[in-house]
């Protein structure tokens, strides 16, 4: 059992998906901010009814929006 979920972890690694959940944890914001900033631009993807993000576009994202000083 705890094989298979570390097996699951794993692949979930390897592929860069993040749920909204887990993007949400990622980010350190709330889910209503996520919906605003996805509004705004940030990157996602909708798989049938769920949203999902890939950890590197959030990264450059993130990246691309640091103001200068």
């Amino acid at each position: 059992m705890v094989r298979k979920k570390i097996e699951k972890s794993e692949t979930k690694i390897e592929c860069g998906f993040l749920s909204f959940s887990e993007a949400q944890e990622f980010l350190g914001i709330s889910h209503q901010t996520i919906y605003n900033l996805i509004k705004k631009g940030l990157p996602s993807y909708k798989l049938g009814n769920k949203r999902v993000f890939i950890k590197e576009d959030l990264i450059n994202w993130v990246k691309s929006q640091k103001s200068s000083p």
